[in-house]
């Protein structure tokens, strides 16, 4: 008596396919995406939207303070958010002075600047008259505590008190908000030291995002971007209301979050299609 094998079908396919051969779908997706990003939908977060409806409600010449603490080791997030705060404040004419406790920091975001001054629609921004790099302080907490009891003297030996980047300020109540682009828990220093002066904004990292929801929901923060979805959706919000093309609007968000929306996408399609061959070669069995 021959003995009958059981009847292959697309399931039985689908349950021993190689998995190399979603390895190399995987690789193929990335590729395409990292070479030529798509705009996937986007639903932007309450958090990073209320961060940019308030410094895209900020005049020309108003001032803000930024601390940028990442460095190359974070810039699938970092350099998403901080360029995206940057054309922003650049787009609303903001005067600003950036600082950093990390000494590899400032020479990072000057080159970021350097590039972003060059783009149109972004007012061809100098130093020393729109913003002032004031540099590495190696004390963090003497830092900090500087800028809200006496912020001309702390950014004095740096940029000179007589910046016209400082013009008008004479306290961190001056200053429409300090805003925070790190990876670091740099901005715990802030809350204990604002006393109340002015608002504070974070960028974060994706793993800080916990840590720092609780000053956010209970307003001591005015906006929180988190992670390269929220460089995407600062991204996004600067082409809704920057619509004409000679603006650049996407940047490393779209760079990073399309690759990863596609990477997602196939291993959701993977898991799926995994149960439901599962599922339907059982059933084939128990008719046997």
């Amino acid at each position: 008596m021959i003995e009958q094998k059981p009847e292959q079908t697309i399931w039985h396919s689908l349950q021993t396919l190689d998995r190399r051969w979603l390895y190399l779908i995987l690789v193929i997706l990335v590729i395409w995406q990292v070479i030529a990003p798509l705009k996937t939908a986007n639903v932007v977060s309450p958090p990073a939207e209320d961060m940019y409806t308030y410094l895209s409600s900020l005049q020309p010449g108003d001032f803000i303070v930024v601390e940028s603490d990442w460095t190359n080791s974070t810039r699938g997030e970092s350099r998403g958010h901080f360029e995206s705060l940057m054309r922003l404040l650049m787009r609303k004419k903001v005067r600003f002075v950036l600082t950093s406790i990390d000494p590899q920091a400032p020479q990072v975001a000057r080159d970021v600047l350097e590039m972003l001054v060059k783009e149109p629609g972004n007012n061809n921004y100098k130093e020393g008259q729109d913003y002032a790099i004031a540099g590495y302080y190696p004390n963090a907490e003497g830092h900090v505590n500087g800028m809200a009891t006496r912020l001309v003297d702390e950014l004095a030996t740096k940029i000179g008190r007589n910046s016209a980047v400082l013009t008008g300020i004479n306290d961190l109540r001056d200053a429409k908000a300090v805003v925070l682009v790190t990876a670091s828990s740099s901005i715990n220093r802030w809350y204990e030291r604002m006393r109340g002066k002015t608002k504070l904004g974070l960028f974060c990292t994706a793993v800080m995002a916990a840590e720092n929801y609780p000053y956010y929901v209970s307003g001591q923060l005015f906006g929180l971007v988190v992670g390269a979805k929220g460089a995407y959706d600062m991204e996004t919000l600067l082409a809704r209301e920057f619509t004409d093309p000679q603006f650049k609007n996407y940047g490393s968000g779209l760079r990073y979050m399309s690759p990863l929306a596609f990477a997602l996408g196939l291993l959701i399609l993977a898991v799926i299609a995994g149960n439901v061959a599962m599922f339907r070669v059982k059933k084939m069995g128990a008719r046997q």
